[in-house]
């Protein structure tokens, strides 16, 4: 079947999906930034509950990016070229980064303010609240900018490869 016809469709859906997973990814960094300023435990818990459900949207948006991005690929026949191959496996090296990082430094201030995480089975007690000089601790951590220099940086990378299909 020759899906060539529908390729501005396949186009639209992969750049409208890439602006789900930025957004998505944008208000989660924005949580990330704001819990370290707050100093109120139950906005920090709101905080951290805004950006899980903002990277569940993201995760939507990454669904459709890959595979929209997958058809035009094979559609246009660009898995011959090593652009593409490149932009697939630092999608994968960025996710398996920030993934593991933004989770655990996430879970970590959720189980410090007494939250319970996706970790925590059904019988589990919950958590106890840590000391404010504890929750200070975690608060200080530089994961936002690592988060940001990973994703933000992976992000421009691809941008490039797919804009400019160097190689």
């Amino acid at each position: 079947m020759d899906l060539t016809p529908y390729m501005p469709w396949i186009v639209f859906i992969h750049v409208a999906a890439a602006f789900v997973f930025a957004a998505g990814h944008g208000v989660s960094m924005y949580a990330a930034f704001a819990v370290r300023r707050e100093k109120d435990r139950a906005r920090m818990g709101s905080l951290l509950d805004l950006s899980g459900a903002a990277v569940n949207v993201a995760t939507i948006g990454l669904i459709v990016l890959f595979i929209a991005g997958i058809l035009a690929g094979i559609v246009v026949g660009s898995f011959g070229r090593a652009w593409i191959w490149v932009s697939l496996v630092l999608l994968v090296i960025i996710g398996s980064a920030m993934t593991p990082i933004g989770v655990g430094w996430f879970n970590k201030l959720r189980v410090a303010l007494g939250l319970r995480t996706r970790n925590f089975k059904e019988g589990d007690a919950d958590p106890i609240p840590v000391s404010d000089g504890e929750l200070a601790a975690l608060q200080v951590s530089k994961v936002p900018e690592t988060l940001l220099a990973i994703g933000g940086g992976g992000f421009l990378v691809i941008l490039y490869l797919m804009m400019f299909k160097p190689f």
